[in-house]
């Protein structure tokens, strides 16, 4: 009898001390407002390094479904604390990529996890990341066109 309990509490300190050791994690939540298309799919890329940053591969990548304008919340559960950096596009018309005119400059609503200093560049990771280090956490974010102030 004297061995199970002992068995018992040896298991239990190790079910204890794996939990500590895990990387902590929670729920971030996103809303995206200014939806003003009741179509498409907005897709929002989750970046954690420069490296990474703006590669559709490298990215946790999640889209939403549009069926009304207004306000659209989405929850990533499982983030690991750390550095991140958002990117997101309403998908207007549904073709799987930011379209851009003649000129290059996206003509389709985008956003990201902090405005970014100039339009007339690509942001830098450094520019828009975030410290993701709560249970949880929520981020606001405005979509817009490139014509449109900050």
């Amino acid at each position: 009898m004297r061995h199970i309990s002992t068995l018992s509490l040896l298991l239990g300190l190790l079910l204890v001390s794996a939990s500590f050791r895990s990387e902590p994690s929670g729920v971030l939540t996103i809303e995206i407002d200014n939806i003003q298309k009741a179509e498409g799919t907005i897709w929002v890329g989750i970046y954690n390094s420069e490296t990474n940053f703006l590669i559709k591969e490298k990215a946790i990548l999640e889209e939403i479904k549009i069926n009304q304008a207004g306000t659209q919340t989405i929850d990533i559960p499982g983030l690991k604390y750390g550095q991140y950096a958002v990117a997101i596009f309403h998908d207007e018309n549904n073709n799987g990529e930011m379209d851009r005119n003649l000129l290059g400059i996206p003509s389709e609503p985008f956003a990201f996890s902090k405005t970014p200093k100039s339009k007339w560049r690509l942001p830098r990771f450094d520019e828009v990341k975030f410290s993701f280090s709560h249970p949880r956490q929520k981020l606001s974010a405005h979509l817009k066109k490139w014509w449109e102030k900050n």
